[in-house]
């Protein structure tokens, strides 16, 4: 999940700032990061206590394993999120972006995260967890997928947005006033 802002009209005063006055960059970094925690932060609290709700005795989902044992069984501390910056140049423009980023390298995270989002196999599992989570189907094309980064995007990100602009047009006018 990618949140861009570009401000074409301070483009290479953005340029400048960042070659120039290293101050001032280290400024518009920590900036856009906490404007971008709040998307972050709304993704947290997103997460569920339990991946999929349990159901009557015998009609459960279980445990969570691999076929070969492994156990994959889901765990809310597993939920690392993290928030960067990038910057780079792009088509001529300095492009400055926050990123909200979830960690998928622990199984069960990945599987929660993009389980049943296209849902082309029409196992249970994926309408439960849409059910549970408020995904719809096929929901790549329709802005819920991933689970928790995309809703939270939306919740957050036009703030975000907002705060980074008015960052960025705080650092062009101090520099020119210099």
């Amino acid at each position: 999940m990618v949140m861009q802002i570009k401000v074409e009209g301070a483009a290479a005063k953005i340029d400048a700032i960042m070659r120039f006055d290293k101050a001032a960059w280290r400024d518009i970094q920590k900036g856009v990061k906490e404007a971008t925690d709040a998307i972050t932060k709304d993704a947290q609290s997103r997460v569920p206590p339990m991946g999929l709700v349990p159901r009557r005795a015998g009609t459960g989902w279980g445990k969570w394993t691999r076929r070969d044992g492994y156990d994959i069984s889901y765990d809310r501390s597993a939920f690392v999120f993290k928030t960067r910056f990038k910057s780079r140049v792009r088509q001529g423009f300095r492009e400055v972006k926050g990123q909200a980023l979830l960690d998928k390298s622990e199984a069960s995270v990945a599987i929660f995260a993009l389980a049943g989002s296209q849902d082309k196999s029409g196992h249970p599992f994926n309408r439960n967890i849409n059910k549970q989570t408020g995904t719809r189907t096929g929901a790549r094309n329709v802005g819920m997928w991933p689970r928790l980064l995309t809703p939270a995007y939306y919740a957050k990100g036009p703030e975000a947005s907002k705060k980074i602009g008015a960052l960025i047009e705080k650092a062009v006018n101090e520099v020119n006033r210099a």
